[in-house]
């Protein structure tokens, strides 16, 4: 009787584990189609400098061609800790969906991250 409680609760952890990646999965899918337009545009309109100002290309990058688009949730960059729920930035650290653009080889690439919700983006070197 144990080993059939095992299974079923095994059974259980896996269709909510494949629920769930599914459901991220198309989230992320439908997040991209829908603003990855806007994070182009953003991402073109915006400096090509960083967060100091320095420069991150010699000429203009075509973000309209970037290699990778991917969907993130909240800004990493952002010193929050997760405990402090009133804090005002609390949402875009953990919260707000960010589309990144990505160019570049394996030796320099660039990203543009779009913060869906602020409609701001942001370049970084990776």
């Amino acid at each position: 009787m144990r080993a059939v409680v095992m299974v079923l609760a095994v059974l259980v952890g896996v269709k909510i584990w494949a629920q769930d990646r599914l459901y991220r999965e198309a989230a992320g899918e439908a997040l991209l189609a829908a603003y990855k337009i806007h994070a182009e545009a953003a991402c073109v309109a915006r400096p090509q400098t960083d967060a100091r100002g320095m420069p991150v290309a010699v000429g203009s990058v075509n973000w309209k061609q970037s290699e990778t688009a991917e969907v993130l949730l909240g800004n990493p960059r952002l010193s929050v800790p997760i405990w402090q729920l009133e804090h005002p930035m609390w949402d875009a650290r953990y919260k707000n969906p960010i589309v990144r653009l990505t160019v570049g080889d394996r030796y320099s690439r660039l990203a543009c991250d779009y913060d869906v919700t602020s409609g701001k983006a942001e370049l970084l070197v990776l």
